[in-house]
């Protein structure tokens, strides 16, 4: 048993360092082929409805967490049922995950997920207070304790486990208001605070990485969206407030071009940013008479969105389309 023990260690050492020896090697973020078109996302066009009888089918009714691999597949977790669900490109069950139960793959109170480099899902449990990991098959391959240098961060409601483009895991750090690089043993790989200068940040909810390295970060205190450089300075600000109203962001997802897709959850919509913050495309998904309010929302490489809307229990899935705006 202790043999079997330390090879579970090992594995899971090398699926959670994946993220970041993976892609350090490489020097740059795994990549596919992809025949997308090239130009500004000018369109949401809605292709798959995965409504409230099929998500309660698949055991996910109340969907608070979304994440696609690199193949389009996409993850949906639901933290009422403690359940993950994979689904292909076209909405179909691959594999299931989690669920109640007293085993070492079931969950207790999970919270957020990651999809590392290895193309590997990385759960965020906190009432295991640990990241748990499974293959992309959903083989269970083990669980690592957040290191106590940054434990308390890990485990309070709004902290958030982030891959960025590079592969590298990082934790939205509440808090301290920061982003806080990981190491393979889940420990803060640097001493020094990442945002600079903390006087900017009244709050971090959530973050979106950029090709080249920089961030989006939302500051609910500031009603504002701030996009900070890869060494961490801040370059600019954009106001959540317009002529339309008080966007209210529940999530931030960027596409391969830096893009940057917002779920405004006040105006039932989702907001498309320019890499510079200017706002490209407004996409509507409710209305007086039938609210929809987007709680989760990912990006996948192969111009997917999926969004949700939990107490709804609908996921849409869109497809963006580009070209030359006349």
């Amino acid at each position: 048993m202790s043999g079997s023990n330390s090879l579970l260690r090992i594995t899971l050492a090398a699926s959670i360092a994946g993220a970041f020896l993976v892609a350090a090697a490489a020097g740059a973020a795994p990549s596919i082929t992809s025949e997308r078109p090239a130009g500004p996302p000018l369109a949401l066009r809605t292709e798959r409805i995965l409504d409230r009888e099929t998500l309660e089918v698949l055991g996910v009714p109340r969907p608070s967490r979304l994440m696609f691999d690199a193949s389009g597949n996409l993850y949906v977790l639901d933290a009422v049922s403690r359940r993950v669900v994979k689904l292909d490109s076209r909405g179909a069950p691959l594999l299931d995950l989690g669920g109640y139960g007293e085993d070492e793959a079931s969950f207790s109170i999970p919270c957020d997920l990651a999809v590392d480099a290895r193309q590997s899902l990385l759960v965020l449990d906190r009432g295991k207070g640990a990241v748990m990991a499974f293959d992309g098959s959903g083989h269970f391959l083990g669980a690592r304790s957040m290191a106590p240098d940054v434990a308390a961060e890990a485990f309070t409601p709004s902290a958030r486990l982030i891959v960025d483009l590079f592969g590298a895991l990082w934790l939205l750090a509440p808090r301290s208001r920061d982003l806080v690089p990981l190491d393979d043993r889940l420990a803060r790989a640097r001493r020094s605070r990442f945002l600079a200068p903390e006087e900017s940040l009244g709050a971090v909810q959530s973050a979106a990485f950029l090709p080249g390295g920089g961030v989006w970060i939302h500051d609910p205190d500031a009603g504002a969206l701030r996009r900070f450089g890869a060494s961490g300075r801040l370059l600019g600000t954009v106001s959540l407030r317009d002529s339309t109203g008080f966007a209210v962001p529940s999530e931030l997802a960027t596409d391969d071009d830096g893009y940057l897709y917002v779920p405004d959850t006040e105006g039932q919509r989702i907001l498309v940013y320019d890499p510079e913050g200017g706002l490209r495309l407004t996409r509507p998904l409710g209305g007086p008479r039938a609210r929809w309010r987007p709680a989760a929302l990912a990006v996948s490489r192969l111009d997917r969105i999926a969004i949700a809307d939990p107490s709804r229990g609908e996921i849409q899935i869109l497809v963006i389309q580009r070209g030359t705006a006349p």
